[in-house]
């Protein structure tokens, strides 16, 4: 027809043919589209989290989520591909932008590497205790289904708290030798799932859990490293030893 002309669509930003003002028009676009994709999933996030919150379980429906987040079943669907989905979604959330960010301000305040895992495992037990009753034994549960039925999910979901731990473990190699059959990526596995296990058990009120101290659950991953737990420093042996003297007075 008269007027109809073949155009090429230029999407390809790697393409050196693309002008300059476009690549960054395009760019600008895409951001613009992202952003306000991530509006949105985030609104249904929010929404289970606090249907979690108030019902002490994931008992709640689709409808429910679409409905406390004030957007519609369509959108639902174009983020997420189930409520299954939503709640790995929930998951990843919590660790990523809750979790790791609070235990990370509560190891700044250590500076020595072997005990920065110390606060790191004291940190963890803190946050699960401020998420007590129904809310936390449902994710605790949650995440015991996801290792059966979704593994691949449950490790994206923890691997920003895995992360850290890697983090914290070359930091502390560097001042002292890691077993000799360990990585630094194995070592922050094994400590992840020993600690995990412990908090969920306490979580899940366990017989016994609650008798493993903080401290003991510490120590037990750092000599299975083989590392060396740290004396105390010269001013705090003389401050014990000056409150010794005045009590005998």
């Amino acid at each position: 027809m008269r007027g109809r002309r073949a155009v090429k669509s230029v999407t390809d930003l790697e393409d050196d043919s693309v002008p300059g003002w476009l690549r960054q028009s395009m760019e600008r676009s895409l951001r613009s589209a992202r952003a306000r994709a991530h509006a949105r999933s985030d609104r249904f996030v929010v929404a289970a989290t606090q249907l979690l919150q108030e019902k002490g379980s994931d008992e709640f429906t689709v409808q429910d989520v679409v409905e406390r987040s004030k957007m519609s079943i369509r959108t639902f669907y174009k983020y997420f591909g189930s409520k299954e989905d939503l709640l790995v979604a929930v998951s990843e959330t919590v660790v990523a932008r809750e979790a790791v960010p609070r235990l990370r301000k509560h190891i700044a305040k250590e500076k020595d590497p072997v005990l920065r895992l110390k606060a790191y495992v004291e940190g963890l037990v803190e946050l699960t205790a401020q998420t007590t009753g129904p809310v936390a034994r449902t994710l605790t549960s949650y995440q015991n289904r996801l290792a059966e039925s979704r593994p691949a999910d449950l490790a994206r979901a923890m691997r920003p708290q895995i992360e850290l731990l890697v983090e914290l473990i070359r930091d502390a190699a560097r001042t002292q030798p890691l077993r000799g059959d360990l990585t630094v990526e194995t070592a922050a596995r094994l400590m992840h799932y020993t600690v995990l296990a412990a908090v969920h058990a306490r979580v899940l009120g366990t017989e016994g859990a609650d008798e493993v101290s903080p401290g003991a659950l510490w120590q037990f991953c750092v000599a299975g490293m083989g590392f060396t737990i740290p004396s105390s420093p010269p001013r705090a042996r003389r401050t014990a030893s000056a409150q010794q003297r005045s009590s005998k007075r």
